[in-house]
């Protein structure tokens, strides 16, 4: 493993892993919070009644 430090500066990598961690912790965030594409929190009850909302209101009316 000391090889691998002596080709690769650890600062670098540290930096590089931090920057990888924000970018995919980022990336889900963004998903969740996207809309009902990925209703991950439907079990949040402002959620489950917005969502029930929206699907009375996209519902069609009968006449």
């Amino acid at each position: 493993m000391w090889r691998y430090w002596r080709i690769v500066d650890p600062r670098k990598a540290i930096i590089g892993v931090g920057l990888l961690i924000a970018f995919v912790s980022t990336s889900i965030h963004l998903i969740q919070v996207s809309g009902d594409r990925y209703n991950i929190n439907s079990w949040h009850p402002d959620t489950a009644k917005a969502a029930a909302a929206k699907m009375a209101q996209n519902a069609p009316n009968p006449k």
